[in-house]
C-alpha cells in the first residue's frame, strides 16, 4: 500500500470486511464435515448391504469415498471460496481518498477522492447492528459512487471519513514538500483528527 501513496498522503484505516461474513461458511463447514464423517462411517461398516442386498460384498469401504468426495467439493466451492474472497478484499481510507482493492485471481481497484464526496450514508441490517458493522455508500452527487460492504466499526469509519474530508485544504492539495514533509509555518504539523483510536479518544 505504501508504494501507492502520493507525497503527503497518509493511511488512516486499512481493514477487511467484518469477520461476521464468515459465520455462514463456518457453519456450512461444520455441518458438511459432520455429515461426511457420519455417512462415510455408516457406509464403511456395511450398513448399506442390508438395504441393498444385490451390491457386491466389500463395496462398503469404496462407497465411503463418495460422501468424502462430495463433501470436499462443497467445502472448496463455498466456504473456501468465501474465505479467499474475504482475505483478498481490503478497504483503505487515506487523507486524500477511499480505496476498495481486491487481490484475487482477478484484481480490481476502485477509488474515490475525498474532495468529490458529498454524502456518506450508512446502512445496517439487524445482524450488522449487533456486530457493529454495516454498509457505507460514498456519493458524489452525480453518477459516481463507492459502496463498501460489511465495514467493521462502521460508525467510527464514517466519522473518520468525515474528519478527513473536513481536513482537506480548499484546493484539495497538501501543504507538503516533495518528500511528504510538512512545509507550513510554525515548525509543527497540525494534529490530524484521525490520530486517535477507533473509539474516538485522543492518543495519550
Amino acid at each position: 500500500m505504501r508504494r501507492l501513496l502520493v507525497p503527503g498522503e497518509q493511511v488512516i484505516v486499512d481493514t477487511r470486511r467484518h469477520a461476521s461474513v464468515l459465520a455462514l461458511p463456518m457453519l456450512v463447514t461444520v455441518l458438511v464435515c459432520g455429515g461426511v464423517a457420519f455417512a462415510a462411517g455408516w457406509l464403511a461398516r456395511g450398513r448399506l448391504d442390508a438395504l441393498v442386498p444385490w451390491l457386491p460384498a466389500g463395496t462398503g469401504p469404496w462407497l465411503a469415498l463418495v460422501p468424502t468426495a462430495l463433501g470436499a467439493w462443497i467445502l472448496v466451492a463455498y466456504p473456501l471460496r468465501r474465505l479467499i474472497r474475504w482475505g483478498a478484499l481490503r478497504y483503505t481510507l487515506t487523507s486524500r481518498r477511499v480505496l476498495r482493492r481486491a487481490r484475487g485471481l482477478r484484481r480490481s481497484d476502485r477509488e474515490l477522492p475525498l474532495a468529490m464526496v458529498r454524502d456518506v450514508a450508512v446502512h445496517q441490517s439487524v445482524f450488522q447492528s449487533l456486530a457493529r458493522s454495516g454498509t457505507i455508500t460514498l456519493s458524489t452527487g452525480q453518477a459516481a459512487s463507492l459502496r463498501l460492504d460489511d465495514v467493521p466499526e462502521v460508525r467510527s469509519f464514517r466519522q473518520l471519513v468525515l474528519d478527513a474530508i473536513d481536513e482537506l485544504p480548499a484546493d484539495g492539495g497538501f501543504p507538503a514538500t516533495d518528500d511528504g514533509a510538512w512545509s507550513g509555518t510554525g515548525g509543527t504539523p497540525p494534529r490530524d483528527p484521525w490520530e486517535r483510536d477507533v473509539w474516538g479518544q485522543s492518543e495519550q
